[in-house]
């Protein structure tokens, strides 16, 4: 599976323009795009006045993890999302796209209960995630 041009110049549209259209308040918002950390910055930026209940994020990579290295995203995480307290349940999964390898915030023990000293529950990606849109109208 590779992403190509296309699919991150839409997520980086996503990312550089959603975050000022956001309400106040959202129960959901769950979005795989193939982030690149600047267009990240400006969404988490543009929606530091919008409250998410639940948020995910799946990371689509291009390349394996030993390719790509490590980046800050988690350190915008922490500064946009967790000391903000911008969300009550939380998951971020990076998936790499050459190998089908994945990595998720969820497995960082350390990082989950930092997470929890600023009321925000960490939890697996395909555990908050709604895979199916009956279930989520029958909890509300």
């Amino acid at each position: 599976m590779c992403f190509c041009d296309s699919d991150a110049e839409v997520s980086s549209i996503v990312l550089q323009n959603l975050g000022q259209i956001l309400p106040p308040k959202l129960e959901y918002l769950n979005m795989s795009l193939v982030m690149n950390t600047n267009d990240f910055i400006i969404f988490l930026q543009n929606s530091q006045n919008t409250f998410i209940k639940k948020l995910i994020f799946s990371n689509i990579i291009n390349g394996t993890r030993e390719k790509v290295g490590q980046d800050d995203m988690l350190y915008y995480i922490k500064e946009y999302i967790m000391k903000k307290r911008r969300v009550k349940y939380f998951a971020f999964l990076n998936l790499f796209t050459d190998n089908y390898d994945k990595e998720e915030l969820y497995d960082l023990k350390d990082e989950v209960k930092e997470f929890k000293l600023h009321d925000i529950v960490v939890q697996n990606y395909n555990d908050l995630r709604i895979s199916r849109f009956i279930e989520f109208l029958k909890e509300y």
